[in-house]
């Protein structure tokens, strides 16, 4: 094996955990730090779903 992708849903299931809310800032500092370690794959979930 050459390559491992790594995929992280921390946005999208992580979010829908109960008692979790995140807020924009919160979003975007997650997707840079995910970013920063090189994530090849973020799922962030499906605009509109949640209003919020």
């Amino acid at each position: 094996m050459d390559y491992v992708e790594i995929l992280d849903t921390t946005l999208r299931d992580g979010a829908q955990t109960r008692g979790v809310s995140l807020s924009l800032r919160d979003k975007l500092r997650i997707a840079e730090k995910l970013d920063e370690l090189g994530i090849d794959i973020i799922e962030a979930g499906w605009p509109g779903a949640n209003p919020k």
